[in-house]
């Protein structure tokens, strides 16, 4: 569970990192279901590298990487977080490609414009299933701009990205002052999806798994909200039925609110 500190960290700064979190030993089992479900999707053929894969929903296919967002040490510390009752958003499994530039995973609605409320939090969970640092294509982001006033002053990079040789704040997207969070297979990282971050220098077939998660809505307007961006989605905020019939309290709770809604399931 997350101390004081660690609480004051992620709520200052918009991110912590978890080292060590699954054993070596969790972490070969969890990499051999993360590349089942993506060899499952290129039907048996190479990873040729051209172009990023992507594979959503993802945990929900495998009943282990279910139960690994069920446990302490991801549930807990995101209930520390985002509070009781949070929902689930959708997760995805990558084999990254290149750079990524600078940008926000703030949900939008259709329009692209309207953007997530910014009293309604939401955290991305993502780990690496090989070692990544500054030179290899890990994940940096800006600390503090998961807050309105810092994110709005960066409005060029969250709203549409920055391209890496962009220099309208003196340097290239890789110089962009900003924190490095090297890792290593069992590290995990949480940090607000309304927070600037990139990846540069990364090898092809980087292996990165990401889940989403937001706080209970508490306005109609954050239900407004999520009901906008669900109409225009594919895959985010549409349950996995695997996990609406799931035996664990812990799943279902994370997404009968969306059914509640009348948000429609997705068949795995």
């Amino acid at each position: 569970m997350l101390n004081a500190g660690q609480i004051a960290q992620f709520e200052t700064f918009g991110f912590i990192v978890l080292r060590g979190l699954f054993s070596p030993d969790e972490m070969s089992d969890l990499g051999r279901e993360f590349d089942d479900v993506l060899d499952e999707a290129r039907e048996g053929q190479p990873f040729v590298g051209g172009a990023r894969q992507t594979v959503m929903p993802f945990v929900e296919r495998r009943e282990i990487l279910t139960q690994m967002v069920a446990d302490d040490r991801i549930f807990g510390t995101l209930e520390q977080l985002l509070g009781p009752g949070f929902w689930w958003t959708g997760s995805d499994g990558n084999l990254y490609v290149g750079d990524t530039g600078w940008h926000a995973d703030r949900l939008q609605d259709q329009t692209g414009q309207d953007h997530l409320p910014w009293d309604l939090e939401s955290i991305k969970t993502c780990f690496y299933f090989d070692p990544v640092d500054a030179d290899t294509g890990c994940l940096r982001v800006i600390p503090g701009t998961h807050r309105q006033e810092a994110a709005e002053a960066l409005e060029p990079i969250w709203r549409a990205g920055l391209d890496p040789d962009d220099t309208r704040y003196g340097v290239s997207g890789p110089e962009i002052p900003c924190a490095v969070l090297d890792s290593r297979p069992g590290d995990e990282a949480f940090f607000s999806q309304g927070m600037c971050h990139a990846s540069f220098g990364g090898k092809a077939g980087r292996r990165m798994l990401a889940m989403s998660s937001i706080a209970k809505p508490t306005t109609d307007e954050h239900v407004d909200f999520l009901t906008r961006v669900y109409s225009r989605s594919i895959w985010a905020l549409h349950p996995a039925d695997t996990w609406v019939a799931h035996g664990s309290p812990r799943i279902r709770g994370m997404v009968q609110p969306l059914v509640d809604l009348g948000f429609h399931t997705t068949k795995l």
